[in-house]
């Protein structure tokens, strides 16, 4: 992430990238509730690889922010786990 505002840009375009996982987030919760866990999963694993790209661009410049960041991947990702199963359990509940 860089231009040649430099560091003004680079924290705009972290935030911006944070912002719009923050969004998702949100989403994928509205759709929880609703009931479209493979809805959810998918804007879940959007979050999770822009807390991929904030840990990588932190990297550098603060290894221990980049390492939180990294453990929201984690728990993004085993979230979006847990919503695809719910949505696997649910349509064999309707099957049945």
């Amino acid at each position: 992430m860089s231009h040649s505002l430099g560091p003004l840009a680079n924290n705009l375009a972290a935030y911006a990238i944070y912002s719009t996982a923050q969004t998702e987030m949100r989403h994928a919760y509205k759709l929880i509730e609703a009931g479209d866990y493979l809805g959810a999963a998918a804007e879940i694993d959007s979050a999770a690889h822009a807390a991929e790209v904030l840990a990588r661009a932190t990297s550098d410049l603060d290894a221990e922010r980049s390492e939180r960041w990294l453990g929201v991947v984690v728990a993004r990702r085993r979230f979006a786990d847990q919503a695809r199963a719910r949505a696997s359990d649910t349509a064999l509940a309707l099957a049945a």
